[in-house]
């Protein structure tokens, strides 16, 4: 799906709501990679590498960059939810 969007003169450019909840972009809490090309621009949602190491006893531990206050249940939902949608048609 295509999408005009405007940039203002600050060169900030506004991410459709639709977009931003199909690949679950968060509330400004998002870093994007943007990629040139001889065909243009590319964003995409950047991958996090989460840090880890070993443990004495040979576990490897991963480390959260903070605070992670997500219910489950809700994540669920929330996922449920724009799975229906994708399948409906409307996102």
């Amino acid at each position: 799906m295509n999408h005009t969007i405007t940039m203002d003169r600050s060169g900030r450019v506004v991410i459709p709501l639709a977009v931003r909840e199909r690949y679950d972009l968060a509330d400004g809490a998002c870093r994007l990679d943007l990629v040139e090309s001889d065909d243009g621009i590319v964003l995409r949602p950047k991958a996090e590498e989460i840090p880890a190491e070993r443990h004495a006893t040979g576990w490897v531990v991963f480390h959260s960059p903070g605070k992670d206050e997500t219910d489950p249940a809700q994540a669920v939902e929330k996922e449920r939810e724009r799975r229906s949608r994708t399948v409906e048609g409307h996102g």
